[in-house]
């Protein structure tokens, strides 16, 4: 399962739809460096959630409950590094496969039909 949430002004959310496909259809090719910066951002993330007890306490907790052991931040930065850009586009192949599922709220005139938004991700 995978999600993508996006919050626009009525007249602005076209443009944000088709900036989110085009970042979606990028995946499928990502570079060397893509990686190493992604890969840094999130490992930076996760070791700066340490910090927040409550944030930790909660992790704990639904770490357990899901797969009944708790993998530790060190565990996790160990998968981060294993990531290589075929995984990437490998994911991201799968991901576009599927048939999206497309929701909108309030002033949609500006949101494309559906037949585009399923377009635009298989280009």
């Amino acid at each position: 399962l995978f999600g993508v949430y996006g919050v626009a002004q009525p007249e602005k959310a076209g443009d944000m739809c088709t900036a989110i496909a085009k970042c979606l259809t990028g995946m499928t090719s990502v570079s060397k460096d893509e990686l190493a910066k992604a890969k840094a951002m999130l490992k930076g993330k996760l070791f700066r959630q340490l910090d927040d007890d409550c944030h930790l306490m909660q992790d704990l907790g639904t770490q357990v409950l899901l797969s009944g052991r708790y993998g530790s931040a060190a565990d996790f930065a160990k998968a981060i590094d294993g990531v290589s850009e075929a995984d990437v586009a490998a994911a991201a192949k799968k991901l576009l496969s599927s048939k999206p599922t497309v929701a909108a709220y309030g002033d949609t005139h500006t949101v494309p039909h559906y037949a585009a938004v399923e377009a635009a991700l298989k280009a």
